[in-house]
């Protein structure tokens, strides 16, 4: 292997919290503005990731070069792959599904063993922070499993989608009290995070500077790139 890729996983335990949008970004992002070589595995069946990504290649045609790639694949299949490619990229996301159970044998739970860093978004709403909270459980068994191997697992959270609501604070300040360092910046739940390109950086227009700047740089210092 030329080099050892960096396996990050924009992940939480309970699908519909933006873990597919916000890899995206961040993956562009870190291509555009870092110049890494960046790959998305995209995990989950539903293959969302890998559909927007044909449809936009298609869109724009063979003149235009997408700023990162993706490669569906199934959970199972990761770890060879990564073995065998992982040395062509500088950063891989894994696009993990969400869980239908927390079993440690469990092909997606096992997914988070391949990373070196988690990032887990999370939802101001009740249900949402119950189910952050079982998945932090999970991430940690996993980060004393790396240590024991003499690995490390870095793993953060930042509250996604947020508004004026108070139950972004109350959620916040749930995940603190169980142990998870979180973000000081935040993404609000506004139009152009919604369907991100995977041509070009929302930082590239004015607007998505301002909103999104603060919180990349903040990802980028947190995963030392």
């Amino acid at each position: 292997m030329a080099n050892q890729p960096r396996i990050i996983s924009v992940a939480n335990r309970k699908g519909g919290v933006g873990k597919s949008i916000v890899s995206i970004i961040l993956a562009v992002a870190l291509a555009r503005h870092k110049k890494k070589k960046v790959l998305i595995l995209d995990c989950d069946s539903q293959g969302s990731i890998t559909e927007m990504y044909n449809n936009e290649v298609e869109m724009m045609g063979a003149d235009y070069q997408p700023a990162i790639e993706v490669e569906e694949i199934t959970a199972r299949k990761v770890q060879s792959f990564i073995k065998r490619f992982g040395g062509d990229y500088d950063v891989i996301f894994i696009d993990i599904p969400r869980m239908t159970d927390s079993k440690k044998d469990n092909a997606t739970v096992m997914l988070l063993y391949n990373c070196d860093s988690i990032l887990m978004p999370v939802v101001g709403n009740e249900v949402d922070v119950l189910s952050s909270v079982d998945f932090l459980r999970i991430v940690e068994e996993a980060a004393e499993f790396k240590q024991e191997i003499g690995e490390e697992l870095h793993y953060y959270g930042f509250i996604n989608r947020r508004n004026q609501r108070k139950n972004n604070e109350l959620a916040e300040e749930a995940m603190k009290e169980q142990g998870l360092k979180m973000f000081k910046n935040s993404l609000s739940d506004l139009k152009i995070y919604t369907l991100p390109s995977f041509f070009t950086s929302i930082m590239e227009t004015a607007e998505g500077q301002r909103r999104l700047e603060d919180f990349f740089y903040e990802f980028c210092r947190k995963y030392k790139f």
